[in-house]
């Protein structure tokens, strides 16, 4: 499966029509660039592709997209902030008599403009699509929003044609169940920088997440489902049988367990219920703070709107820059001392190679004495004065090639992989580390300065020139803490209840477990639940071969990933992955048994680890789905960047769009290295109000 087109209409920043396209793989070029500069919409586009294919789903999937629908006050409010600007303000220009006619009654034939302009849609074409009971050259996904009736929609065109199939079981679900399930969709479309997170398993809950994406992933899932449905239908049997003190005794308690399942679902409710509250109660919150700015110099809601999200947008870029500034920070001793570090490395060459020359005359010298011995074995024995002088003849021969140990005392003993490493930390200070550490200081002077100019601003705002009307503000903002906090305790509250209605309904399930041996069935049920026992039986023992062949693979796959990838020979000596009840850890350890703590590996080596474990997941779960990247080769050197591009990339998936930041996640070095495995790219340019798509040639990419 490939996506063939993408195209955006309307949606944030793409004003208007803005279609891209991916010319399909011939010539073994599986990589498609997409790049623009920061606030362009990159990350705009890739939430595009989560929104078009799970709507308000896409917060179970990407950490950004969670928090944005949340800053946004909840998804319809999302939904209402996603429409371009430019449009927008055309659409609430037009009178408040035809918005009303428009939401009442619908669009006329002569509305055809406002419609246009009202409606934001996101569209995937997808081909080489291999659904065995749907033949079919292309699958479409349309998702749209209307703005001014504030509604969503949905569509799945098969060959251009809407399907009974997608339409009787719900478009979403058909996306679901035949596209790539949302649990999923996490392995293929991820930012390097946050990748990391999915394979830390230092919390319970991680390793939670891990396992559940781990059974989903895998197949595990679909066959624990099959088995819980099989044992619903043994119980079933068990309510209907004629032992009427036995189906006493199993209702109540299945009675007990519905009321027990409903109180759970009655405080997940009530905590959802109230977070949601508190989501809006602190928007209020917020924006009685803004108005108590505001009110200090009496400025307008548009000059304080763009300051607080300049001050927001700065603030963001500090903490991604400082971020980064820790990568650097590892190899900052080494480049502060950078003439003692040349001084430094050229000893440590010079010691290196005398000791392999003394290596390889002592190797010499022991041959030679060796060949001497083994030819006085295969001398004929000699009489007389000849029998002297041919050994001596022999040894004088074999000494005249021996050479005199070198006299080196080494100042820095090192051994090869030491020797390497030195070599990598060199490298790297002397070429890009400095360019690189230099152009980020610059930005982030550049950003604290503008954050501190801001701050100042939005500070200086707050003098008291209607005390009176600053007073009601501060006294509901008050009033608004206090039914949070109140809020916050209820949550509190719940989440105990909740522990403890969790525990009744496990010791309650026992108890039904036991009752089911005890039930004695009809004579027309007795056969049906032996093959459904015999079945869950036979589910065991599969689950529990798949299981264990899934992890035995996946511990392979991983450690071939790692030690191929990563530029230490055998870094990785064995991989085990312990699946648990209550989840999943992986451990990793060195050649001699010893335990890798992930902590300690640097960041570019977390980052590969994560990645391993991506590829490793999706080679596993042979699901053929397009990936795609954001920021890729953060923070890999450049061994690291060059396996990544060779032998990551070309290998993850058919299709493999990746979005860098030109110069600085992707260097012209590294553009060289891949440009015979990218088929086409793409520039995404920005017109002041609105961005749009441009197609260049690979050659031209870095200087278009």
């Amino acid at each position: 499966m490939r996506i063939q087109d993408i195209t955006l209409t309307n949606f944030r920043l793409y004003k208007g029509t803005n279609k891209i396209s991916f010319p399909e793989d011939v010539d073994g070029k599986n990589i498609y660039l997409i790049s623009g500069e920061n606030g362009f919409g990159k990350t705009t586009f890739l939430h595009s592709l989560l929104w078009c294919l799970y709507g308000r789903l896409m917060a179970e999937i990407d950490d950004t997209a969670r928090k944005e629908i949340s800053n946004c006050g909840g998804y319809p409010s999302f939904l209402i902030s996603n429409l371009n600007n430019n449009v927008r303000q055309y659409v609430e220009s037009i009178g408040i008599d035809t918005l009303a006619r428009i939401k009442r009654s619908g669009y006329t034939p002569n509305d055809e403009d406002i419609q246009s302009n009202a409606i934001y849609s996101i569209a995937i074409s997808f081909t080489d699509i291999s659904i065995p009971s749907i033949p079919c050259q292309t699958i479409t996904i349309i998702r749209s929003y209307d703005f001014i009736k504030q509604s969503d929609n949905i569509e799945v065109l098969i060959d251009g044609l809407k399907n009974e199939l997608a339409q009787s079981i719900g478009n979403d679900v058909f996306i679901n169940d035949f596209l790539l399930n949302k649990d999923i969709a996490r392995f293929f479309f991820f930012d390097s920088e946050r990748i990391v997170a999915l394979a830390e398993t230092n919390t319970a809950e991680d390793r939670r997440r891990l396992a559940s994406a781990y059974n989903e992933v895998l197949g595990v899932k679909k066959y624990e489902d099959l088995k819980h449905n099989l044992e619903a239908l043994r119980l079933k049997f068990r309510k209907r049988t004629s032992d009427v003190e036995s189906r006493n005794k199993l209702s109540a308690l299945l009675d007990r367990q519905d009321i027990l399942q409903s109180d759970l679902q009655n405080i997940a409710e009530g905590i959802a219920e109230r977070e949601k509250t508190m989501e809006t109660l602190r928007q209020r919150d917020k924006e009685f703070q803004e108005r108590l700015l505001r009110e200090g110099q009496g400025m307008t809601i548009d000059e304080y709107e763009r300051q607080r999200l300049v001050l927001q947008k700065t603030r963001e870029t500090d903490a991604n820059i400082k971020e980064k500034m820790r990568g650097f920070i590892e190899f900052a001793p080494f480049a502060i001392v950078g003439e003692l570090m040349t001084r430094t490395m050229e000893e440590i060459k010079k010691d290196y190679n005398a000791a392999k020359a003394a290596q390889n005359i002592a190797n010499q010298n022991l041959l030679l004495d060796e060949i001497y011995v083994k030819l006085l074995k295969q001398l004929v024995p000699l009489t007389g004065t000849n029998g002297y002088k041919l050994p001596k003849a022999i040894r004088e021969v074999l000494d005249s090639y021996k050479e005199e140990d070198l006299q080196h005392e080494p100042l820095l003993d090192v051994n090869r992989d030491e020797y390497n490493e030195s070599q990598s930390i060199y490298s790297n200070l002397t070429t890009t580390y400095r360019v690189e550490f230099e152009h980020l200081a610059d930005d982030y002077k550049k950003n604290k300065q503008m954050m501190s100019r801001v701050q100042q601003k939005l500070s200086s705002m707050q003098a008291n020139e209607s005390d009176e009307i600053i007073k009601q503000i501060r006294t509901e903002k008050s009033e608004i803490e206090k039914q949070i906090k109140k809020l916050e305790e209820e949550i509190r509250s719940l989440f105990t209840q909740q522990g403890s209605v969790s525990q009744n309904l496990n010791a309650c399930k026992k108890q039904i477990s036991e009752m089911s041996k005890k039930v004695s069935l009809d004579d027309s049920d007795v056969k049906k639940d032996a093959l459904a026992n015999e079945l869950i039986e036979n589910l065991d023992t599969f689950l529990r071969n798949l299981k264990e062949e899934k992890k035995v693979s996946l511990e392979r796959r991983l450690k071939g990933i790692m030690n191929k990838l990563m530029h230490k020979e055998d870094f990785i000596g064995n991989v085990k992955v312990d699946v648990q009840e209550d989840g999943l850890d992986i451990v990793l350890y060195t050649p001699d048994g010893k335990v890798i703590r992930k902590e300690t590996l640097s960041k570019g080596e977390q980052q590969l680890y994560a990645t391993s474990l991506l590829k490793a997941l999706v080679d596993e779960s042979g699901i053929e789905f397009p990936v795609f990247i954001d920021s890729p080769l953060q923070k890999f050197d450049k061994s690291h960047s060059s396996k990544i591009i060779t032998e990551f990339y070309p290998s993850i998936s058919k299709q493999v769009v990746l979005f860098p930041l030109l110069h600085k996640e992707l260097t012209e070095d590294e553009l060289g290295i891949m440009m015979p495995l990218v088929k086409s790219a793409y520039l995404i340019k920005n017109e002041v109000d609105h961005s749009y798509f441009k197609q260049v040639q690979v050659d031209k990419l870095m200087n278009d």
